[in-house]
């Protein structure tokens, strides 16, 4: 298996651009493919550029029926088929999700309440997505109506559905992800009727829920949210109109978060342009978890910073911002080895269920450190432990995000190595030549 890695070295200064955000784009994609009129989006790479998740969403809005072409080089027009008695979505063989979770649940509830009656639509997972379920959706499906047929583990992706009109009324219990929520609300705001949509507990992530909203109310759509006992009710009512002008999807914040967090470790600086403090995207929060880590983090006219050093331990909440867990893990590494301070990550309920068990990844990883790591099922308590100075091979798992956290580490002491480091290839596929570009050293194995 193939291994890289960084290592300690100089710090690591510039400004850097980052690649489209997969959250924003996939969203962008989607909706539009619902849309009434052509829909212009700027802001995604070339195909050739993109990462898995953005090239599997347009591949699937394409398969769907959606038109898309590249009339003004990098700017996308989508021209997609609105649901109605004779429209909507229409597939013919299988649809790809490769191993996009937001593509997966989207994809699943428009297909499942704005395709074409009667037919039969067939998805496919792959990788790690093949291997996660997702019960909330499934069962507010098949509650209002849409017929199922699992060829895979029950409440996975890889199934055949059969399509229904729009119902007046979706309940979701006990949502295990933020994008049950979106999927529901994508859905309802392709129909012009008001559909009211129920969600039954705690919302996980929820700033991803915002960033949904966010997207389609540029597209018209009216969104009432209502905080009743116990539940959060939803009143949306469409249909989607093509926004004026281009929909820009921001550059991504958790990109941005990697680069920041890797300025601080290695005691250098970091600026990422595009992203202000009003982004769309939850994990700008990023900032906020620098600072209590002692470092020197913020906004200017540009975009986000961050530079180091780190000087103290932090216990912080993650359960909005769970994607940014393995970077402030590898911070707490960084207060434990060089500070001798402890800390503690809360808020991590949904990690285990994501393409690795994270908690357990990452226990394992800081663990071959040297480091005392306390995990249950929803939280990391890192501190100083032995000393262990011996070269380490940490297994992400085939999971991007465990991939930017060890290479991370690798920046904290010699001898870490990373198996299956293309696996950045699903949100970031040139992830280890930026590191270098901002003067990460890299150990070849």
């Amino acid at each position: 298996m193939q291994r890289f890695g960084l290592r300690p070295g100089k710090p690591l200064f510039g400004t850097l651009p980052v690649p489209a955000s997969k959250s924003h784009g996939q969203r962008a994609l989607l909706i539009a493919a619902l849309c009434r009129e052509p829909v212009w989006i700027a802001g995604l790479p070339a195909q050739e550029r993109c990462a898995d998740d953005l090239r599997h969403a347009r591949q699937w809005i394409e398969n769907v029926g959606a038109r898309v072409d590249a009339p003004l080089g990098t700017s996308l027009r989508v021209r997609g088929l609105a649901p109605g008695p004779m429209g909507g979505w229409r597939a013919a063989g299988e649809l790809e999700l490769g191993e996009s979770g937001t593509l997966a649940r989207l994809g699943t509830a428009a297909a499942a309440l704005c395709a074409r009656p009667g037919g039969e639509i067939r998805l496919v997972a792959r990788g790690s997505l093949s291997r996660r379920t997702s019960p909330g959706l499934m069962e507010a499906l098949r509650s209002a109506g849409v017929r199922m047929a699992f060829r895979g583990i029950p409440d996975g992706f890889t199934l055949s559905l059969w399509p229904i009109g729009p119902p007046s009324r979706i309940e979701l219990w006990a949502p295990s992800s933020s994008q049950e929520v979106s999927g529901l609300l994508v859905a309802a705001a392709a129909w012009p009727d008001q559909i009211e949509i129920l969600v039954h507990g705690t919302i996980p992530s929820e700033p991803y829920v915002s960033l949904t909203i966010s997207t389609l109310l540029r597209f018209g759509v009216s969104v009432e949210r209502r905080l009743e006992s116990g539940r959060t009710a939803f009143l949306v009512r469409g249909p989607l109109r093509a926004p004026e002008g281009m929909l820009i999807v921001e550059p991504d914040a958790s990109a941005a978060a990697v680069l920041l967090a890797a300025a601080c470790i290695s005691r250098g600086r970091i600026a990422v342009p595009g992203l202000g403090a009003g982004s769309l995207q939850g994990d700008v929060a990023m900032v906020e978890h620098l600072r209590a880590f002692g470092c020197d983090a913020g906004f200017d006219s540009e975009g986000m910073f961050g530079g180091g050093p780190v000087t103290r331990g932090a216990q912080i909440d993650a359960s909005g911002t769970p994607d940014l867990a393995p970077l402030l893990a590898a911070l707490a590494a960084d207060a434990a080895l060089r500070c001798g301070q402890w800390s503690r990550l809360l808020g991590l309920a949904t990690l285990q269920g994501k393409e690795s068990p994270r908690i357990s990844v990452l226990s394992e990883a800081l663990s071959l450190l040297g480091l005392d790591v306390r995990a249950d099922e929803s939280s990391l308590e890192i501190a100083p432990g032995s000393s262990c100075t011996g070269a380490v091979e940490l297994d992400p798992r085939g999971d991007h995000r465990m991939v930017f956290a060890f290479a991370l580490l690798g920046l904290l002491r010699d001898g870490v190595s990373v198996l299956d480091p293309e696996c950045v290839a699903k949100s970031w596929p040139g992830f280890w030549d930026d590191m270098q570009r901002a003067g990460g050293s890299s150990l070849d194995g």
